[in-house]
């Protein structure tokens, strides 16, 4: 044996018990001949899973005591019966004593009622973090595969199947639908009759609150298949320069009410409570209008730069190219046909650099309204 390691972990609880345990990993010569330097994922396993036992069996017993004491009288509860249990974790299954208390009769005369504690902490039979970690694998991948994965990197038991891994990620997805769901009741029981009763203060930029949302089609890895839908994202921040990063969500529902509970949750994360302007800005699509009728007043609904942009680089092309096809004609420069590139060129200048804050409307431009009617003269 070239070198051997003792690994020892000892444990306090604060009842006074204390667990120690240790855990030996030695490597002889031929392995170290053959380039097996540091741990490798099999002692690692064997490690954690020595490691693992001692501290869920340390922590269990610790809770099981403390639920034991009767919060009304403090005095111990009687013991109903021992039984085994086995929790699963991320670093193996571990087999702990589960205890059984009955009520306190003098508390409770005339109940006769038996728990285990350890089924308020860990009711699925599976550490949260072990249903986490597997309903992200199985979300990201097959579920046979994942099962692979997790059994080839964790000290997990032949038994975490492609079934568990499905039944789990199913059950966690449930999980967050309830919570979502409760969440949007929440925003919309806040939501109902709510009225703006903010003071004026003009040029407070601390009492505006901005949404972008857009919309993105995911489409299905198949060409041939048509399960195609349509998601939601939004940012929801304060107004002003230099506010910090706002909160994201993304739905997959389109219905007004859904997307106005979700938007007036995420505002709520950022300091919304009823007061203030809100401003949605919006490529124009039609489903995205939804959110402004819905929202509470005042809310604004402007068009983002990008597509305000959009629609006036065709004014610019057309006229361009008039004044390309005419240029033989030489006409004044105070003539319409000679001054339309001039006078569309100015607008989409204005659209991006004449107000910092995002979305202002194409009503706003100086000159916009004689400018389009001058092109509006010359295209006929």
């Amino acid at each position: 044996m070239a070198v051997e390691w003792t690994i020892t972990i000892e444990g306090k609880s604060e009842f006074g018990d204390v667990c120690r345990r240790e855990v030996r990993v030695d490597k002889s010569w031929e392995r170290l001949f053959d380039g097996e330097i540091g741990l490798s994922i099999e002692v690692g396993k064997k490690i954690m899973t020595a490691l693992q036992s001692a501290v869920v069996n340390q922590e269990v017993n610790a809770y099981a005591l403390f639920r034991r004491v009767c919060p009304d009288c403090h005095m111990f509860r009687p013991v109903k019966d021992y039984t085994a249990r086995r929790i699963r974790t991320v670093f193996g299954t571990v087999e702990v004593r589960n205890p059984r208390w009955m009520l306190c009769g003098d508390c409770h005369p005339g109940m006769v009622v038996a728990f285990a504690p350890l089924k308020e902490i860990c009711p699925d039979r599976a550490t949260p973090e072990l249903m986490e970690l597997t309903a992200r694998l199985g979300s990201m991948m097959p579920y046979r595969q994942a099962a692979r994965v997790l059994t080839e990197f964790l000290p997990i038991e032949p038994t975490e199947t492609h079934a568990t891994v499905r039944k789990r990620t199913i059950r966690i997805g449930e999980r967050l639908d309830e919570q979502v769901a409760e969440e949007e009741r929440r925003a919309r029981a806040q939501a109902d009759d709510r009225r703006q009763l903010e003071m004026e203060l003009p040029g407070d930029r601390r009492k505006e609150f901005i949404i972008s949302i857009d919309t993105a089609h995911v489409r299905s890895a198949d060409p041939n298949a048509a399960r195609n839908f349509e998601l939601v994202v939004a940012r929801c921040g304060r107004g002003g320069r230099g506010e910090p990063g706002g909160r994201y969500f993304v739905t997959s529902s389109t219905d007004q009410t859904a997307i106005r509970d979700r938007t007036l949750h995420a505002l709520q994360q950022e300091g919304y409570c009823g007061f203030g302007d809100v401003t949605v800005i919006s490529d124009g699509a039609e489903i995205l209008k939804r959110l402004p009728r819905a929202m509470p007043r005042p809310t604004t609904h402007m068009i983002d730069w990008f597509h305000i942009a959009m629609k006036l680089q065709p004014m610019q092309q057309i006229a361009d190219h008039m004044v390309r096809s005419r240029g033989r004609c030489q006409a004044p420069s105070n003539h319409p046909q000679g001054r339309q590139s001039r006078e569309v060129a100015p607008v989409a200048w204005a659209r991006r650099s004449r107000d910092p804050r995002p979305g202002a409307t194409l009503g706003e431009s100086e000159g916009f309204a004689r400018r389009q009617r001058v092109l509006d003269r010359t295209a006929s």
